[in-house]
């Protein structure tokens, strides 16, 4: 899929330390010196190479068979990511006579990425397509023929095994379901996750499930409904109730949040600020939506000072009931009372601090129709500040 937002991708924290890895090799007699090479596991990548002599070569470090990806930012090089199935101690051969990367040639000794090649081949034609309108910046036939490429994705996943690199397809078509109106072949769908979900083997479950809410969504809670608990963990494994940071009487934030998105990196330090301020009347919970390796091992997620959390279905558990929108960092603003106050997505400078005067005004006796008054009202005297486009979450 294209990626609109490739630079919100790169981590500027690095690599986690682990031995296990995975090593990529590419050459391509296009390539220009230079070309970055970005690649990462999950949600989360960072620059891992530059080409030279048309060639690249890196390790990153996996701990289990995981989807990945890997993008080139040069000369022409498509606005694109070639999805790759990643193993602890495998080689990726990549190999192409042109810059089109994600249509050259990928040798794997892993089953699933056979399943991703046998898909790449299928939606070759279209997937060419996508990158010529997307060059030419012809949006409206872009557009038109990405519906022809979720089309070309649906038919050929019911002839393929039901593994790893099969679900993260499904997954990326799904996704969209949710603020998607008059989807076409919404039926078709239907039919393919039910299929998928009876195919499956033992440990499918959550990917399962977390499809199901896309292509069923439940109803989204909306400002002065009564918020919902959830069962969450800790970077420790221990398990959380949502609410339950709420029986002291305080406000409860949440905080939706991924480490490939730029804004929400950026907010860490003016959060930070308020949240030690504001500790007597704000707890804050975050909510991470990348895969439960990649959240424990990056060092900006370990810096986090308030409940940092996980709910290990890459956050649908809490945005298919409370998120309006695919997007991040998304905020959730819950009442001592349990109703929600306040929902917005994106982050801009100052954005916090007035939250913290917004709820610094409120009495806590005051009835929830008044909170909700002040604080949806809340920053209208900093309107005026640009506010940061939000990353999108399906990046892949």
């Amino acid at each position: 899929m294209i990626i609109t937002m490739m630079l919100a991708l790169i981590t500027m924290t690095g690599w986690a330390q682990t031995t296990k890895t995975v090593t990529i090799t590419g050459s391509s007699p296009a390539l220009k010196d230079g070309t970055l090479v970005l690649a990462g596991v999950g949600l989360s990548g960072n620059v891992a190479d530059t080409v030279q002599s048309g060639r690249f070569t890196f390790t990153l470090p996996v701990e289990e068979l995981s989807n990945g990806f890997l993008s080139l930012i040069g000369e022409g090089c498509p606005n694109f990511s070639l999805s790759l199935m990643m193993k602890p101690d495998v080689t990726i051969k990549l190999t192409g006579t042109d810059c089109i990367y994600p249509l050259w040639k990928v040798e794997s000794p892993i089953p699933e990425q056979q399943t991703m090649n046998r898909i790449t081949e299928h939606c070759r034609d279209v997937i060419k397509e996508l990158i010529r309108f997307e060059q030419k910046k012809d949006w409206n036939k872009y557009d038109s023929i990405s519906m022809v490429y979720i089309k070309q994705q649906m038919d050929i996943l019911p002839t393929l095994p039901v593994d790893a690199a099969s679900l993260n397809v499904l997954w990326r078509v799904s996704r969209p379901m949710k603020n998607m109106k008059d989807f076409p072949y919404m039926e078709e769908l239907k039919s393919l996750e039910k299929s998928f979900a009876a195919r499956a083997p033992k440990g499918f479950e959550d990917q399962l499930a977390e499809i199901h809410t896309y292509i069923y969504p439940p109803h989204v809670l909306q400002i002065g409904e009564e918020a919902v608990d959830a069962e969450l963990f800790d970077m420790q494994g221990n398990k959380h109730r949502l609410l339950e940071g709420l029986t002291d009487g305080r406000y409860l934030l949440l905080d939706l949040w991924g480490i490939g998105c730029g804004p929400c990196r950026m907010a860490e330090p003016e959060m930070r600020e308020v949240y030690g301020r504001m500790k007597d009347k704000l707890e804050f919970v975050g909510i991470n939506e990348d895969n439960l390796s990649t959240w424990k091992n990056n060092d900006f997620s370990k810096r986090i000072v308030w409940k940092n959390w996980n709910d290990g279905k890459r956050g649908s558990s809490i945005s298919s009931r409370y998120c309006d929108e695919g997007a991040i960092p998304y905020y959730i603003l819950i009442s001592p009372e349990k109703r929600i106050v306040m929902k917005k997505s994106g982050y801009y400078t100052g954005m916090f601090l007035g939250l913290a005067d917004a709820i610094n005004g409120l009495s806590i006796k005051q009835d929830n129709i008044s909170a909700i008054i002040v604080i949806r009202n809340m920053g209208s005297a900093s309107s005026r500040i640009p506010t940061l486009r939000p990353t999108a979450r399906s990046i892949k």
